[in-house]
C-alpha cells in the first residue's frame, strides 16, 4: 500500500484501497484551476473595457492563482511517486515566484495609473462582485478538503484564496468610491498598488518561510509545525 500514496493517505493505515483519497487532491486543484481561468477571462475583459486597472490587477492575481492550482495538481501527482515534502517545497517555490512577478507588474502599472488616471466605468463594480462570489465558491471547494489533504500545499492555497477574496472586496469598495466621487479615478491606481504590495509581502513571506504554523493529521494524528 505504500506505493503511489501521500504521507497521510488513510489507505496506508487501513490497508484498504477504497480508503484511498490521493487522486481526489489532484482533481480538486484542477477544478480550482479551471474556475480560476474562467474568472481571469471575465475580470480581465471587464477591466479592459471598463478601464479599471484594479480589476485587471485582480484578474492577473486570479490567473497566477490558477497557475498555482495547476502546479499544485502536478505536485500532488509527483508527491505520490517520491519525496512528498521535497516535491511540495519545490512546487511552493515555483508558485511563489509566479506571484512575485505578478505583484511587481501590478505595482508598476498602478503607480503609472496614479500619475495618469483613466476613466473607469461603473459596471466594473458588477464584474468585481461576480469575482468575489466566484472566489468565495473556490474557497469553499478548497476548504471542504479532507483532513489528509491539509498539507503545506493546502495551507498556502488557503491563504492565497483569502487574499483573492480580500482583493475583490478592495476593488468593489474602490469602485463604489469612484462612482460616488465622480472623477477621482486615481483611486483605481491606489487600489492596484495596494493589491500588488499585499501580494508581494505575502509572496516574500512564503519564500522566506515565515508565518507558517501548519497542522495536519497523519497516521497517528500527529502535528507538523513549521515556522
Amino acid at each position: 500500500m505504500e506505493g503511489n500514496h501521500l504521507n497521510a493517505c488513510p489507505a496506508l493505515r487501513t490497508g484498504t484501497e477504497r480508503d484511498c483519497s490521493c487522486s481526489s487532491e489532484e482533481s480538486r486543484y484542477l477544478t480550482l484551476a479551471k474556475w480560476s481561468l474562467c474568472l481571469f477571462v471575465s475580470e480581465f475583459l471587464g477591466g479592459w473595457f471598463s478601464g479599471s486597472l484594479a480589476l485587471m490587477s485582480d484578474a492577473l492575481h486570479v490567473l497566477v492563482d490558477g497557475a498555482e492550482n495547476f502546479v499544485s495538481a502536478i505536485v500532488s501527482r509527483f508527491a505520490r511517486q517520491g519525496d512528498e515534502d521535497r516535491v511540495r517545497k519545490i512546487g511552493g517555490t515555483i508558485s511563489a515566484m509566479l506571484l512575485l512577478f505578478a505583484s511587481l507588474w501590478i505595482i508598476h502599472e498602478g503607480m503609472e495609473r496614479i500619475s495618469n488616471p483613466h476613466k473607469v466605468e461603473w459596471y466594473m463594480i458588477v464584474i468585481a462582485f461576480i469575482g468575489l462570489l466566484v472566489n468565495l465558491l473556490l474557497w469553499k471547494i478548497h476548504h471542504d478538503a479532507p483532513d489528509e489533504h491539509r498539507n503545506i500545499t493546502h495551507l498556502w492555497q488557503d491563504w492565497h484564496l483569502l487574499s483573492d477574496i480580500s482583493a475583490s472586496v478592495a476593488v468593489i469598495i474602490g469602485g463604489v468610491i469612484m462612482l460616488i466621487a465622480d472623477g477621482q479615478y486615481w483611486i483605481d491606481g491606489i487600489i492596484s498598488v495596494g493589491i500588488g504590495t499585499w501580494i508581494a509581502l505575502f509572496t516574500i513571506t512564503r519564500l522566506l518561510g515565515f508565518g507558517l504554523h501548519h497542522h495536519h493529521k497523519s497516521n497517528g494524528g500527529c502535528h507538523d509545525h513549521q515556522h
